[in-house]
């Protein structure tokens, strides 16, 4: 099954496998869990289980994600059509409106594609990613096909979080919550993607098994450049070197982007050291209170990384603007 291609989630794996060998897989399954986790991965593994049971090279276009896609212009409420490939029988809907909030658009076309097709297949797969990006319009539209489905149409649900999905999305899917696997095995696994061994075994550190993010970091130079800009004000902070920390900030301070991603890679090193991670330069104490500034910058946009004697932050660091903060004292 190319299920198992998934690392560890033993429960997800055992109850779909039961599901689809009987032959009784609920037609809505949604699958939670954090960015990195694998959730769009395990979604389209399902899709390849349910539509090509003896796999195949179908089932391995699937699962890179080789389908139709559900597109929509922006602006243009009804312009949703579908973007042809290679599984004619699967269709992925990605939101592409703002923020990555999803079009009605997009749900329509769906919509129109699984009821015209849907006899001319076995079985059709929709794979329907972050749902929680989801308004109440275009949500209200999904449930219209949900509650009614065409026969042998599974819908494959993925969120970041369940409490972002609506009510009535959740109601009508099984759920199950993706587990990220230990470092050491998520390390394996990266080195045998062709990963190397040493940066396997750092990011897998760094971002707890979350084989995802560790393959995106490992295989993109630009990515790697940034966990390494995340390391060197890591060790800023333990070494509470405000003149090292203040020249790497300097080139962030009108990258709003590139600014927010060094934010979420300097959380992640601090909790690895909250973790007790080797592999973190901030240990104990020194890693709590990276972990509490990068959360605090991550709400307010601003970067403060602060030890001071006064506990008293001042009122330019509650300031919700995106110039970069960082003091560091005794």
């Amino acid at each position: 099954m190319m299920l198992d291609r998934l690392e560890g989630n033993v429960e997800l794996k055992s109850s779909v496998r039961l599901m689809l060998d009987s032959r009784r897989l609920t037609h809505s399954v949604l699958l939670v869990g954090e960015e990195g986790l694998g959730a769009g991965f395990a979604a389209r593994c399902v899709a390849a289980d349910y539509l090509y049971p003896q796999g195949g090279a179908p089932a391995e276009a699937l699962v890179r994600g080789e389908c139709c896609r559900a597109v929509a212009k922006a602006g243009k409420r009804d312009s949703g059509q579908i973007e042809t490939g290679v599984v004619r029988e699967a269709i992925s809907v990605t939101g592409m409106g703002s923020g990555g909030k999803y079009l009605v658009g997009q749900v329509t076309a769906m919509r129109s594609e699984i009821f015209n097709t849907s006899l001319s297949a076995e079985g059709r797969a929709v794979l329907l990613y972050h749902v929680e990006r989801m308004n109440e319009e275009s949500a209200n539209a999904l449930l219209k096909v949900m509650e009614e489905p065409p026969e042998g149409v599974l819908f494959l649900l993925t969120a970041d979080s369940l409490a972002g999905v609506l009510p009535t999305i959740r109601s009508r899917c099984i759920s199950f919550a993706m587990a990220p696997v230990s470092p050491a095995d998520c390390a394996r696994y990266c080195t045998k993607q062709g990963v190397d061994a040493k940066a396997a075994a750092l990011y897998s550190e760094l971002f707890d098994g979350h084989i995802g993010t560790v393959l995106a970091a490992a295989r993109d130079d630009a990515r790697r450049e940034q966990v390494e800009q995340a390391l060197t004000l890591a060790k800023a902070a333990a070494a509470k070197d405000s003149y090292a920390a203040a020249v790497l900030l300097a080139g962030y301070e009108k990258e709003k982007a590139g600014a927010a991603a060094l934010l979420a890679d300097f959380r992640a090193v601090a909790a690895a050291g909250l973790r007790g991670s080797p592999r973190s330069p901030v240990q104990g104490d020194a890693a709590r209170k990276a972990l509490g500034a990068a959360d605090a910058a991550m709400q307010r946009r601003s970067f403060c990384l602060c030890w001071p004697q006064n506990s008293e932050a001042s009122e330019q660091e509650k300031q919700p603007h995106l110039r970069l903060l960082f003091s560091l004292s005794c």
